[in-house]
Order: structure tokens, then sequence, then C-alpha cells
């Protein structure tokens, strides 16, 4: 990975927050078996603090979903996903994951949806995960002989 955009703004993170480096810290996994995406503590702040500036009057401030999401809001989903627009993950060459305004938040209960990203460091790592809830309608195909990672839409609610 080496950017995040929300809606149209591009975050200013810096290259070597999605670096891996000797000890793989920095590094981007893809993950199914991590419900949510998890980012380094720079990578998280930036997302963070581009949502509640686009959604902070809704954000409910106090509420951790299973000690991991503190990007929480009550209301509806739709309206507050439509706000924050569209997130992508941008990887070399061009490559864009695209992680629709519908598909930013989960619903945990109670009325309230939260982004569905946490920080790496509560997981005890210094990596970029991306999660199951971020992959759902994606196609992954790992290429392992030449160590490459494609994505591809799918639609996932179809029966093949």
């Amino acid at each position: 990975m080496r950017g995040i955009k929300i809606g149209s703004k591009q975050l200013n993170i810096s290259e070597t927050a999605f670096q891996a480096d000797a000890s793989g810290s920095g590094q981007t996994i893809v993950d199914s078996g991590s419900e949510f995406t998890y980012l380094v503590g720079e990578a998280y702040d930036k997302v963070r603090q581009q949502i509640v500036r686009l959604v902070g009057h809704r954000l409910n401030g106090g509420y951790v979903y299973s000690g991991i999401c503190n990007i929480c809001f009550e209301g509806n989903a739709m309206e507050i996903g439509r706000l924050i627009g569209d997130m992508v993950l941008e990887f070399d060459k061009g490559v864009e994951v695209v992680i629709g305004r519908e598909r930013v938040m989960d619903d945990v209960g109670g009325g309230v949806h939260c982004v569905g990203i946490g920080r790496s460091d509560v997981l005890g790592l210094a990596s970029n995960i991306i999660g199951d809830f971020h992959q759902q309608n994606l196609w992954v195909e790992f290429d392992l002989a030449n160590r490459r990672v494609g994505f591809g839409k799918a639609d996932c609610s179809r029966s093949v």
C-alpha cells in the first residue's frame, strides 16, 4: 500500500508508514482472518482526523467497539456514509481498492455504526492489515511465484 484517499482528498501520510522495515513493521497484509482493517498509528490518525473533520458533529466520542473501533456514530448510516464518501486504498502501479461509502462502516448494534478501522498497535503489531470487512465484494488473487497480489470487483450477493 502506498496511500489512502477519503472522498476525493488524498491524505498526507508519509510513505514510510506503508514501507516494511527489516523487522516487517509497516508491511501491508491482506488477511481474511481479521474482521476489520488495521492501520499503523500515523495512517490511522490521518484517517480518523479526516473522518472527524467530515462528520465530527455526529461522532459518538465515548464509544469504542470491541476495544478496537473508536470512530463510531449514531444515526442514519447511509447519510453518514455519504458525508464520508468512498475510501480508496492505493497501491503501486496505480492499483486502487475502492471501499464504497456504503461499506466503510459496520452496524455494531444499538443504532451505532463504526468505521471498520482500528490501530494495529492494539493488536501488538506495527503493520497495516486489510481485513475481511473491507474485502467484501472483492476478488483477491495471490500470485506467490511473482510475489504479487491482485484485486478485482465482485458481486458476492449473487450465487455462481
